[in-house]
């Protein structure tokens, strides 16, 4: 473990609650352990570690934000994604599988979400010529991968590349799985706000599961 990890964990247990952590875990269904610290009280200990720790690159980043993420405890992972968003400029497209890995890795909504769309939706903002190769993860297996390409362009809004997302909403319109079909549904309901006539279209053009259609149409 790093000496950056030891110290962010130990900061941690010093505000930890075993109360709270039952909580947090029944949360998640049992699938993390937690040492009980909320967001708040998360960030008033992590954050000034992180200003003593600036990383000098995107690789060193990289590099203390796995350690992070190997911990057993889910703060460490939520750490790591506020460590990320910190210092997220310093990426650049020899990053892309990293990202990739820390969403296959110990995945759920929280952390896949946030790196969907602010890590990994900032990198392609930044690099468009990388959304050609996000764009081919809509056929990996994995779930959450998938749900990735789908809401990566959330924060986009008026410069989403709508024909992009169809195709993404097309590809997995038949896919059963609870995270895709939400995944596709967030994605459609945020860019409605935008063109709510388009998406209104697509939405009647293509079949998806009623729960889905419904979802994005009741925010029209």
């Amino acid at each position: 473990m790093l000496r950056f990890t030891q110290e962010i964990l130990l900061a941690l247990r010093a505000k930890a609650s075993e109360d709270e952590a039952h909580e947090m875990a029944k949360g998640v269904r049992d699938s993390f352990d937690f040492l009980g610290v909320k967001v708040v009280t998360r960030r008033e200990a992590t954050y000034p570690i992180f200003d003593k720790y600036p990383p000098k690159n995107g690789d060193e980043l990289a590099t203390r934000v796995s350690d992070m993420w190997g911990q057993s405890y889910r703060e460490l992972q939520y750490a790591a994604c506020d460590y990320l968003f910190r210092y997220k400029v310093l990426l650049g497209g020899q990053h892309l599988n990293f990202l990739k890995s820390l969403i296959k890795t110990r995945p759920w909504k929280d952390t896949v979400d946030t790196i969907a769309t602010s890590i990994l939706g900032d990198l392609a903002w930044r690099i468009p010529t990388l959304r050609n190769k996000i764009a081919a993860w809509i056929r990996d297996p994995n779930i959450w991968v998938r749900r990735s390409v789908i809401i990566f362009q959330l924060q986009y809004r008026d410069h989403t590349d709508w024909d992009l997302l169809k195709s993404f909403c097309i590809h997995c319109a038949q896919d059963e799985n609870y995270y895709i079909r939400n995944g596709i549904g967030r994605a459609l309901s945020e860019y409605a706000r935008i063109n709510p006539t388009e998406v209104r279209h697509f939405i009647m053009d293509t079949q998806f599961s009623p729960l889905t259609s419904q979802e994005v149409l009741r925010n029209i």
